[in-house]
């Protein structure tokens, strides 16, 4: 890989000396309607996760408008959309397209009203996350780069992901035999929104920048009887409440505190009145951590502690704690640092210096880190895309006004303003990247 890594390490700072800049402002502003335009239905109509039938289906239709080819059958409703344009590198750059089980309440005119059922309940749904953002900019970025062919060289994949809020999509993908068909791409890039950056700033993070992410249940077993004879039990509700305490040493006793981790014990079930000892209680666990070897650490600490606990407690070997680590794990996303240079770089001269800022690494996570680990590691970045308007800005910085998060139900981007930037912004990155030679 590291052929394929040397032209972007070998390029000054100057290296990218074209400027695309009046061109893409040329066309971005001629666009912005159209964004809107895409915007406002996607964030009217969102679908939760492995259900984006329809959303799949009105981004095939537009991009075989502009001259894409379809390639289906990558997991649940993924797709990718490819432009072979010459001879040249191959660059991937995805966008999710799942919605959250949340009830919209930002009072936009366009604000979601859309329902699904589970279970015999009606769900609300909403793109609390900004994927309509994500597609909107991605679509725009496709237009874009199909109007400009005469400006690059090479073959492009605008790969559609399902289901990335689970941690399923992603991994759906690389299985697939569909996308194994694909040409290999040389770099691959994505946009997550930020929720507190100035709209159209782009924020970097070398290294590693979002979580790998572990769903864990836990069972802890006991010997259940009457709550006023506690000695004849063995006690599943106290024992959880020692193991719950003694996880939260992991982390500040068996990491260094240079390598962030969260463990967090977000559930506890077990038991079913205040005078009956259960036999059993259920801990849910999410994982956080940056590298393998620290998740890995964490998974052998929480074995140790439960295991010595239950026996502590008299437990035979029959009666040890269950482990149940759920299938939605995914990796940490590694940002390449020298791909991060280059698209700073890129990023500087086509928008100015202010275009860009270095935000730190997050504990949250998302399924992106992926696709840079299959067999052979391929160079890739994951974007951050403010998207707050200046006046909100400003209220914010004085503390006039709260600036909602990611996966709130108040979470309302300034589209108009973070998608033409952001189209610009990849667009750029794009039709440079396409002049180095892998």
């Amino acid at each position: 890989m590291l052929h394929k890594l040397l032209p972007l390490l070998l390029l000054p700072l100057s290296g990218f000396s074209q400027s695309f800049s009046p061109l893409l402002n040329k066309e971005t502003e001629t666009a912005k309607e159209q964004y809107s335009q895409w915007y406002q239905l996607l964030h009217a109509n969102p679908e939760l996760s492995t259900q984006e039938i329809n959303t799949a289906t009105y981004l095939k239709k537009e991009l075989r408008s502009m001259g894409y080819s379809i390639v289906d059958s990558l997991g649940f409703h993924s797709f990718a959309a490819v432009l072979k344009n010459g001879s040249g590198p191959v660059l991937l750059y995805r966008s999710d397209m799942d919605g959250l089980p949340v009830k919209e309440e930002t009072g936009l005119s366009f604000a979601s009203k859309a329902t699904f059922k589970k279970e015999g309940q009606e769900i609300p749904a909403m793109h609390a996350c900004g994927h309509d953002i994500h597609m909107s900019s991605w679509l725009g970025t496709a237009s874009l780069m199909s109007r400009l062919r005469k400006q690059w060289s090479g073959t492009l994949i605008l790969l559609a992901q399902s289901a990335e809020e689970t941690g399923q999509g992603a991994k759906q993908v690389v299985q697939s035999p569909a996308f194994r068909q694909l040409p290999g791409p040389d770099y691959q890039l994505a946009f997550h929104d930020h929720a507190a950056l100035p709209a159209g700033q782009a924020g970097f993070c070398d290294g590693f920048s979002m979580a790998a992410v572990d769903m864990m249940n836990i069972t802890i077993y006991g010997k259940g009887g009457h709550g006023a004879a506690p000695h004849q039990t063995i006690d599943p509700v106290l024992l959880a409440a020692q193991y719950v305490t003694a996880v939260q040493s992991i982390v500040s006793r068996n990491l260094s505190p240079n390598d962030p981790a969260v463990i967090t014990i977000g559930a506890i079930h077990g038991g079913t009145a205040g005078n009956i000892i259960p036999n059993e209680v259920t801990l849910k666990l999410t994982i956080r951590s940056y590298s393998e070897a620290t998740r890995q650490l964490i998974f052998d600490r929480l074995k140790t502690l439960g295991n010595h606990l239950a026996a502590a407690a008299g437990l035979e070997k029959d009666k040890m704690p269950v482990y149940d680590l759920l299938d939605m794990s995914i990796p940490s996303v590694y940002n390449d640092p020298a791909l991060g240079k280059s698209l700073r770089t890129i990023i500087t001269k086509e928008m100015g210096e202010a275009a860009c800022t270095t935000v730190p690494p997050v504990m949250i996570g998302e399924d992106f880190g992926v696709y840079s680990r299959q067999s052979t590691a391929i160079p890739s970045y994951l974007l951050w895309i403010g998207t707050v308007a200046p006046e909100r800005m400003a209220k914010s910085t004085s503390g006039k006004e709260e600036l909602y998060s990611l996966h709130s139900s108040k979470f309302a981007p300034a589209h108009s303003l973070t998608i033409p930037a952001a189209v610009k912004m990849m667009s750029s990155c794009l039709l440079h990247l396409f002049k180095t030679k892998p």
